[in-house]
């Protein structure tokens, strides 16, 4: 075992979307950065399949998609000469109980559109959550706060049932989330997406060539430590003018034995961009203000995966929706979509849990349920079984507090925990899912509190 040491400005736990776009960022203000990742590239969610045989190489994305059509978006993509595409979602979609087989009831266009522009409306009434929620107001609206299934009553947005079902089900049971997260997520932006600009994805439909790109660049004078974790963090709180990171990188690729490699990173300041879960934050010695607010978050289970199965359409999401339930939720765990890719006969599976965490086995399980249900929809025959050919845990999809502990100032104190003991944190849980999000209120952390942190820290 060998150990050697580091010097740089900023250690970033967590190679995921925000801890890339964070190292680019400090890359290019010539900032020197080390990033500690758990797996073995950079990009997190964003996963990419191929196989010469099965796709014939051809790129096959199974987490990040479809992009907005944003600035944060063209710059990134335009610096590594990536060229993005226009598209928009039109496949047809046909909503039905895979438990029962019976169809969602359609609702009429015009009360869609109605609705629709209803809803456009009081999203307009808070700008504030633009980016992140470090800039909501202060007390916070009670709109915000309500259950979202009381604020859909109380503004008549009954007629956006069918579409809200559709476009929130891996948000887990967002009629019960206060109303905050779910404008979060359908936000303005996501909308004109939606409705009016169209999404953008790479020319060559791998959503991961950006992080490719980024690693290939950092990697000539950044550390990137993959396969790796933190095995502690010391000097939080000391007159040290650096905090120290102790890492353990997993070597495999000698043929005989696995080895581990040891490193100490020494950092004026600490990027914190995994989800703040318990397992992740215990390396940090949390304090009892740390402590008190992350042990507040709760979270849904979100899965993905791609099978192989001949009798699918190819221009049609299939979604399961709970006829007779509230909100027409499935009853979950279960398949949430079938969606057809770009590879006909390789389908694209989302699977939901709200109540526990599953096995990889358990997922598969859900999967061949819910072929089970599509073959007993389109009449059996021409469905085949399916090859399950990648599964992947996004879990957790969305990190939520309840409406009480928002009202009680739950965002303000936890944006106050940025610079707190030499750690600053982003990711999705300070904005939400959507890359360009994740992306833009990663760029607002640095500006706002790492950037001037990194200017009063001596050496």
């Amino acid at each position: 075992m060998s150990l050697s040491d580091l010097l740089v400005d900023t250690c970033i736990i967590g190679g995921g979307a925000a801890g890339a776009y964070a190292a680019y960022r400090l890359h290019q203000l010539n900032h020197t950065v080390a990033i500690v990742e758990r797996g073995p590239h950079l990009g997190g969610h964003t996963v990419t399949y191929r196989d010469p045989i099965i796709t014939n190489n051809q790129p096959i994305d199974y987490g990040v998609t479809w992009l907005q059509n944003l600035p944060v978006i063209r710059d990134a993509f335009a610096h590594y000469n990536i060229p993005l595409v226009t598209e928009k979602i039109d496949y047809a979609i046909d909503m039905f109980d895979f438990a029962t087989g019976e169809s969602i009831t359609p609702i009429p266009a015009n009360e869609t559109i109605a609705a629709l522009d209803r809803y456009e409306t009081l999203l307009a009434e808070h700008p504030y959550l633009e980016i992140g929620f470090e800039d909501l107001p202060d007390p916070v609206p009670e709109d915000l706060i309500a259950p979202f299934q009381e604020f859909m009553h109380k503004y008549h947005l009954d007629g956006l049932l069918n579409t809200f079902s559709s476009w929130l089900s891996g948000l887990g049971e967002w009629p019960d989330y206060p109303t905050l997260y779910v404008m979060k997520y359908l936000g303005t932006d996501y909308l004109a997406g939606r409705l009016r600009l169209g999404w953008v994805r790479p020319q060559s439909h791998d959503a991961s060539e950006i992080y490719r790109a980024m690693e290939q660049e950092l990697r000539a004078t950044q550390t990137m430590l993959f396969n790796s974790s933190v095995v502690r963090v010391d000097a939080r709180d000391s007159a040290a003018d650096r905090v120290v990171v102790d890492v353990a990188t997993v070597d495999e690729t000698r043929k005989q034995s696995i080895s581990t490699c040891r490193r100490r990173i020494h950092a004026k300041t600490l990027l914190f961009a995994a989800p703040p879960l318990p397992d992740n934050l215990e390396v940090l010695g949390l304090d009892e203000r740390e402590r008190s607010l992350f042990c507040q978050f709760k979270d849904p289970w979100f899965y993905t995966a791609l099978i192989r199965v001949d009798g699918f359409p190819n221009d049609t999401f299939l979604e399961n929706h709970g006829k007779n339930r509230p909100f027409h939720r499935p009853g979950l765990p279960a398949v949430l979509a079938f969606r057809p890719t770009d590879v006909s006969g390789i389908v694209r599976v989302t699977v939901g849990s709200t109540s526990r965490g599953l096995s990889e086995a358990e997922v598969e399980e859900c999967i061949r349920a819910g072929v089970d249900s599509v073959r007993r929809r389109l009449g059996g025959g021409n469905v085949s079984d399916s090859e399950i050919l990648v599964v992947r845990d996004h879990s957790p999809y969305t990190l939520t507090v309840s409406g009480v502990a928002v009202a009680a100032g739950f965002y303000r104190q936890l944006s106050a925990l940025q610079g707190h003991r030499r750690t600053y944190y982003t990711g999705a849980t300070w904005d939400t899912h959507h890359m360009p999000q994740v992306w833009m209120v990663t760029d607002q952390v640095l500006q706002r509190h790492l950037l001037p942190g990194l200017l009063g820290v001596r050496g």
